[in-house]
């Protein structure tokens, strides 16, 4: 009974990848790139259910300075992989790209939250600064955006000293900057970037399906994120993912084709769902 219950918040991805499924069923996409999508999900649900079956953690764990720096490190392997244009983003084996900020950067967010509740308020900025750098030497101006806009939310509420609050957020705000103004030129595949005009051409009633399935998504954070900042800092990363594909060719997580968006949606709605 358990496992079905828990399955429940998994089922939140599950219409925007049938739409998804769907629209690229409906252009001719071959099999093998839609189906990895619905098989990450199955196997996801199947997991993440027996994790959530175990007994909550009867407080959160300390943030740790080594599990900070090897997720950090993650985010390097891409530059000793082939690029593609000059652009880093993918750990390639064989036929699979992982595309590893969408992977690695909702658990990075956790793991600066745990050290800013343990008072290791400068090293998290020191660490979330290193993390924009390596983003923009992928580059990555999506991923920059979105993980800047959350994180910024932590670095706001948890630090204490208004100065370095301030020179923060100028920082960031560079940053976001930076990375916009040397936008790569990668064009869009359609069935990932440009997912959500594959569903409108199915129709108006497809396209505002899809857009509430999208919101659908998001909901769980928003509503936890009442209680806890956390739940809101990864809400408002997995909407800035969404916001920043209408002005740039950066992929649509869970409707668009990747299997990557989905495992770190994945990590977020796990944890958020046992710790709150």
């Amino acid at each position: 009974m358990n496992f079905f219950k828990n399955t429940l918040s998994y089922l939140f991805m599950l219409p925007a990848i049938l739409i998804g499924t769907f629209a690229m069923v409906s252009t001719g996409v071959s099999p093998s790139i839609w189906i990895q999508n619905i098989l990450i999900w199955l196997l996801g649900t199947f997991l993440g259910s027996i994790y959530l079956m175990r007994n909550k953690e009867k407080r959160l764990s300390k943030g740790n300075f080594l599990p900070t720096v090897v997720i950090i490190a993650l985010l390097v392997f891409p530059f000793f992989f082939n690029s593609s244009d000059g652009i880093h983003r993918w750990l390639t084996f064989g036929p699979i790209n992982v595309y590893i900020a969408s992977i690695i950067l909702p658990l990075l967010i956790i793991q600066l939250w745990k050290l800013t509740l343990n008072h290791h308020e400068i090293y998290s900025i020191g660490f979330y600064f290193i993390t924009l750098i390596i983003l923009l030497f992928h580059p990555d101006a999506g991923q920059l955006t979105a993980f800047a806009c959350a994180t910024t939310i932590i670095l706001w509420k948890k630090n204490r000293h208004w100065m370095i609050k301030f020179v923060s957020l100028i920082l960031s705000v560079v940053f976001v900057i930076m990375s916009w103004v040397f936008l790569d030129d990668l064009a869009p595949v359609p069935y990932v970037e440009d997912i959500i005009f594959l569903v409108a051409d199915l129709g108006m009633v497809w396209f505002v399906i899809g857009i509430l399935s999208l919101l659908l998504l998001l909901s769980p954070f928003f509503f936890y994120g009442k209680r806890n900042i956390i739940s809101l800092t990864l809400g408002v990363y997995f909407l800035m993912t969404m916001i920043v594909t209408l002005f740039g060719n950066f992929p649509l997580p869970i409707m668009g084709y990747g299997i990557s968006p989905i495992i770190g949606y994945f990590i977020a709605i796990s944890w958020v769902k046992r710790n709150t």
